[in-house]
């Protein structure tokens, strides 16, 4: 099979993933984290699942919203608005995680979301080269802090061996048991991200992806992956480590 690029549309790096939840209502009050972020940004998404409730007269926004995320199981993302005064909830499957930054702020509103900390968002990244016919997929997409299932917010590379990697820099150790990578929503899931290993390390950084071996592995993915597949590598004990690497390699090599 001929060499194809690989499509990185998010990771993610954290120490705890799964948030505990207390029963409220019905349902479950999901523990979640406040964020700062357009409501425009979210409203205009595409490639997204959203839904606008109207907020019952005397009821709490907290409350009611976020009772009514943990509800549907698509629900990542909760926000009351306008925000003097709520008279609606927003609730949508965008990620956004407790880390990201927005640049609109004028516009800004703040709402919740289920995603954990994550040490990867704003992480230095460097990375193989990607698509000049993709322009907008660049590598600093990886780690923006927001995914809204849309191609054009992935990362592209080019299709040699050489190009399928990135490498995250967090500039001192950082101790973390899990590593998330998206996957790409459309069918070609199956060619673009197959192969996969993750390695980390605290050494002075490599030549990539040459010198990656020298790396500890942390997990590896052989596919074949499924469109919009979320693919977490943990570590049964805490792992501390400068560098993560992510490399896709050619199925002559692996």
């Amino acid at each position: 099979m001929s060499q194809v690029g690989v499509q990185w549309c998010r990771v993610w790096v954290t120490m705890l993933l799964l948030l505990p939840s207390a029963p409220v209502e019905g349902g479950e009050l999901r523990l979640m984290r406040s964020v700062l972020i357009s409501l425009q940004r979210v409203q205009a998404a595409s490639f997204t699942k959203q839904e606008s409730l109207d907020l019952p007269p005397g009821a709490r926004p907290a409350l009611y919203c976020s009772n009514k995320c943990t509800l549907r199981d698509w629900c990542q993302l909760w926000c009351a608005y306008p925000s003097n005064t709520p008279t609606h909830c927003l609730i949508s499957n965008i990620i956004v995680m407790p880390t990201y930054q927005e640049t609109n702020l004028a516009d800004a509103l703040t709402c919740h979301t289920t995603r954990p900390k994550d040490l990867a968002t704003h992480a230095n990244i460097t990375a193989g080269k990607q698509y000049i016919t993709h322009p907008l997929r660049v590598k600093e997409n990886l780690l923006d802090g927001f995914y809204n299932y849309d191609l054009k917010h992935c990362f592209f590379t080019k299709s040699s061996n050489s190009d399928r990697w990135f490498t995250l820099d967090f500039g001192q150790p950082k101790c973390f048991q899990h590593v998330i990578l998206y996957v790409q929503v459309n069918h070609n899931a199956i060619d673009y991200f197959n192969n996969v290993q993750v390695r980390v390390s605290n050494v002075t950084a490599v030549t990539p992806p040459e010198d990656f071996a020298a790396y500890d592995l942390f997990g590896e993915f052989p596919g074949v992956a499924s469109p919009g597949q979320v693919v977490e590598m943990k570590s049964p004990k805490p792992v501390c480590a400068r560098f993560i690497t992510g490399h896709m390699i050619s199925d002559d090599v692996f």
